[in-house]
């Protein structure tokens, strides 16, 4: 630490640079990988709800739109945690001290 703060690391417009560890870029690289894994379950969401061929089995239909809106409810839960959770690193990231 002591070493970059000799070192007096600039930007290309002589302002110092931000301390973040790797630690910090782990974080939120974990959050958004948290995000990232959805991206599966949101395509079977799309294809239900996008396929106009359904098999005319209401109760078929029924019970996939059920799993389909139970599904949608913990993403819509995880993804909202999620996004607060990014939203409060980055902004401990930007509140960091200058080195």
């Amino acid at each position: 630490m002591k070493e970059i703060e000799k070192m007096g690391i600039k930007t290309s417009n002589k302002q110092p640079v931000k301390e973040i560890s790797y630690q910090d870029m782990y974080r939120l690289g974990d959050t958004l990988e948290q995000l990232r894994s959805w991206q599966e379950p949101l395509c079977v969401l799309e294809k239900f709800f996008s396929d106009k061929k359904r098999p005319a089995n209401k109760q078929k239909i029924i019970r996939d739109y059920h799993v389909c809106s139970l599904l949608f409810n913990v993403f819509l839960t995880d993804f909202g945690s999620s996004l607060e959770k990014m939203e409060h690193q980055i902004g401990e990231l930007k509140t960091r001290r200058k080195v």
